[in-house]
């Protein structure tokens, strides 16, 4: 993965985050619908930030072990194929 995805990937949970917290804090209330609404919103935003956090995660420690094998001499079958 390139660095541009990797920064998407990593940016978009925090953006997520960040408007669960806007609808949570400082979203007008006008009544108990709405208010069901905008919590209901809030809690599809923080599950969808915490399953693309951990793809993210995933994502990085899938791209350091990558390049631990790269390192220790292993080729991926991509390459070693090529040969």
């Amino acid at each position: 993965m390139n660095k541009l995805t990797m920064g998407l990937i990593i940016a978009v949970p925090i953006a997520l985050f960040g408007m669960a917290a806007y609808l949570i804090l400082l979203a007008p209330w006008s009544d108990a619908a709405s208010l069901d609404h905008l919590f209901r919103r809030a809690a599809y935003t923080i599950t969808w930030a915490i399953q693309l956090g951990y793809v993210a995660w995933l994502s990085l420690k899938w791209r350091a072990q990558k390049r631990a094998a790269e390192h220790a001499g292993f080729a991926s079958p991509a390459k070693s194929s090529a040969h």
